[in-house]
């Protein structure tokens, strides 16, 4: 494994942000099946989780170790933006682009 010159602390922030692309990609790979065996169940399934979990962020009962009100708002909108980034990929209606940055 080559880890070069990056510093302690950065190499943990680093290492997170590869788990998150590879998680994603993997992700994608099962929806991808699964739209070839069961699109409706699909389309059900994506819609009640970006809906669920948009929600729930904002929410104090969920994901209570955010107790700033703002940081809550924030990730309920990225859970939002992404999980229609996701719909949009996968040719559902209500889909939304939304530019991969890495």
């Amino acid at each position: 494994m080559r880890d070069g010159n990056v510093k302690p602390e950065r190499a943990e922030l680093l290492s997170l942000r590869a788990r998150v692309v590879v998680v994603e990609r993997a992700a994608m790979a099962a929806l991808e099946a699964m739209l070839r065996i069961r699109p409706e169940q699909l389309t059900v399934i994506l819609e009640s989780t970006r809906r669920r979990l948009a929600e729930g962020y904002l929410d104090e009962s969920f994901a209570p170790d955010l107790t700033d009100p703002a940081e809550r708002t924030f990730v309920a909108d990225e859970v939002e933006r992404l999980m229609r980034g996701l719909e949009y990929e996968m040719g559902f209606e209500g889909g939304i682009s939304s530019p991969e940055n890495g």
